[in-house]
C-alpha cells in the first residue's frame, strides 16, 4: 500500500499556507508531513522584537495549528528563522511534531534526516549559515554587519554531511536539506545564477541518497522549469514557494515508489 508524505518549505509564518497545508495533511491518504525550512514570519522593528515575534508564533500558532495534524511531522528551520528560538521546537509536547536538524528518525520503512544550515549568503542573518568547507567561500556581502542571536556552530557543511554517514545508510535515507544542491534545477535565483550548496552536491553525487527535499531558493522552479532534478541517480525536489502570494507550493510523494504530484493548495 502507497504510504504517502505531504512537503513544502518557505511557509515564512503566513497563516492561509499553514492552514491550507493542515487541512490537505487530514485527507486520509497522507501518512506524513515535512517542511524544509523558513517556518517563520519576519517581524519588524528592533531585533528582539523580531525575535520575540518569531518566538510568539512558535508557541501560540505553529505548535497548536500542527498539533491538529496528529500525523507524524518532520520539520527544520531555515535561514530566515532566528536559531535562538529552536529550543521551543526541541521542546515540543506534542509526539507527533518531531525536530530533525541532524537527526534521524523512521518513515515508513525508510530514515528521514534533517539539515536546517545553508551556504553563506549575502544578507545579515547568520543563525544558520556555514561555510562549504575549508575554502570559506562567500558572496559580496549586502551589509557590513551580520546578525547571530546565537554563538556561531562551528564546523563546515562538508564535516556535517560527513558524520550524517554515521546516523544512517544514506541510500535507505531521505534528507530534508533546507539548502538546495549546486548547479541544478534547484538552486537558479532571477538573475539565471545558481548559488545552491557545493558541498550538499558533492554529497549527493557521492553517497547516492534515497531521496532529497530541499527549499530556499523560492523561484528556482519558475527559473529552471522544474521542481525535480537527478544528481546519478539521486532524485532532488525544490518545490520552491509563491509566498507571499496566496498559492502553497507543495508536493505528494509516494516514498515507496517514488511517484510525485505537485500541488498548489
Amino acid at each position: 500500500m502507497p504510504y504517502k508524505i505531504l512537503y513544502t518549505a518557505d511557509l515564512h509564518g503566513n497563516n492561509e499556507y499553514y492552514k491550507k497545508l493542515i487541512a490537505k495533511a487530514k485527507e486520509p491518504e497522507i501518512k506524513a508531513v515535512i517542511i524544509g525550512g523558513d517556518l517563520c514570519p519576519k517581524g519588524a522593528g528592533t531585533l528582539e522584537q523580531a525575535i520575540n515575534y518569531q518566538k510568539e508564533f512558535l508557541k501560540n500558532f505553529f505548535i497548536p495549528e500542527l498539533s491538529k495534524i496528529k500525523k507524524d511531522t518532520f520539520i527544520i528551520m531555515g535561514n530566515d528563522d532566528f536559531r535562538i528560538n529552536e529550543t521551543i521546537l526541541k521542546s515540543n509536547k506534542n509526539e507527533n511534531i518531531k525536530y530533525i536538524n541532524k537527526k534521524r528518525f523512521n518513515v515508513f520503512n525508510k530514515n528521514i534526516v534533517g539539515y536546517g544550515f545553508v551556504n553563506p549568503t549575502p544578507f545579515r542573518l547568520k543563525d544558520w549559515e556555514k561555510f562549504e568547507d575549508e575554502n570559506k567561500e562567500t558572496p559580496k556581502q549586502l551589509h557590513d554587519y551580520e546578525i547571530r542571536t546565537i554563538e556561531k556552530e562551528e564546523g563546515t557543511i562538508k564535516e556535517d554531511l560527513f558524520n550524517f554517514i554515521k546516523l544512517s545508510n544514506p541510500k535507505k535515507t531521505i534528507y530534508a536539506m533546507h539548502a538546495p544542491p549546486y548547479n541544478t534545477k534547484l538552486d537558479i535565483i532571477t538573475s539565471g545564477i545558481h548559488v545552491g550548496s557545493k558541498a550538499i552536491r558533492e554529497f549527493i553525487k557521492r553517497e547516492q541518497p534515497y531521496l532529497t527535499l530541499h527549499g530556499h531558493i523560492h523561484e528556482s522552479p519558475q527559473m529552471s522549469g522544474s521542481f525535480i532534478d537527478k544528481i546519478r541517480s539521486t532524485i532532488c525536489i525544490n518545490i520552491g514557494s509563491s509566498y507571499p502570494e496566496s498559492r502553497l507550493n507543495s508536493i505528494i510523494i509516494d516514498i515507496e515508489n517514488l511517484d510525485f504530484k505537485y500541488i498548489e493548495l
